[in-house]
């Protein structure tokens, strides 16, 4: 039997002004992936994406998340005294309006992940 998963789609509003600061986030983060996924293994997550969108004028960065138990994965994120984590909520830190976005909590997935890890 499979294990249900936690997914959410973060809405993150990037500050105006600091776009080019949201652009270094996400290259800093596809520079140190390897790192990251090593990670998101000890967070028990499975899956993190990021988007980026303009909407009215504004930019915005969308972030896919899945994993075992959201709670937990977060919580160890933020303690586990990881570097990359740091700098990571550092960037978020200095271009998110943590005010604006939104935390959608997804309402039905469909799943043929088993064939994808089989076939690889």
């Amino acid at each position: 039997m499979k294990q249900e998963m936690d997914i959410k789609l973060y809405k993150f509003e990037i500050i105006r002004g600091k776009e080019a600061v949201a652009e270094e986030w996400l290259n800093f983060l596809s520079s140190n992936r390897k790192a990251g996924e090593a990670l998101l293994k000890k967070e028990r997550a499975y899956l993190e994406a990021y988007f980026t969108a303009v909407e009215y004028g504004n930019m915005y960065v969308y972030m896919f998340f899945a994993c075992e138990d959201e709670k937990f994965s977060v919580d160890k994120a933020i303690n586990h005294g990881s570097d990359l984590d740091e700098k990571h909520f550092e960037y978020m830190k200095e271009c998110i309006d943590l005010t604006k976005g939104n935390i959608m909590d997804c309402l039905l997935y469909l799943d043929n992940m088993e064939d994808a890890i089989k076939d690889h």
